[in-house]
């Protein structure tokens, strides 16, 4: 299955675009989804559901021990495993990093527009 277990601390990282107006961040496909709220908090997995309605691997993350509770809308989510990473783990792509923004997005070099 995958490589988190029941009890693991992980943290939610969810996919990296550029939004029409050039400015990098969570993936436009992805802003209204209800797990985008939770983009770089870190909780604990309770529960993994490993075929779950549609055959993909989800993990149950509580956050409720957390101190970033506040931020968040409910207290536990279900995730799909590319979209949490180890909570130890800081060596991804974030927030508008050059690799961030060319992995998701395929984009060239963001220049701004001359204005007329």
């Amino acid at each position: 299955m995958g490589e988190f277990n029941t009890g693991d601390a992980v943290q939610v990282v969810m996919p990296r675009g550029v939004n029409k107006r050039g400015t990098p961040g969570i993936s436009v496909l992805y802003t209204t989804w209800p797990e985008a709220r939770f983009d770089g908090a870190v909780g604990q997995i309770v529960e993994i559901d490993p075929r779950s309605k549609f055959g993909i691997p989800l993990y149950l993350v509580d956050f409720s021990a957390q101190p970033t509770r506040v931020a968040i809308p409910w207290q536990r989510q279900w995730f799909r495993q590319e979209w949490i990473v180890p909570a130890e783990d800081r060596a991804v792509a974030r927030e508008g990093s050059k690799e961030a923004v060319t992995a998701t997005a395929g984009a060239a070099e963001i220049r701004p527009r001359e204005s007329t």
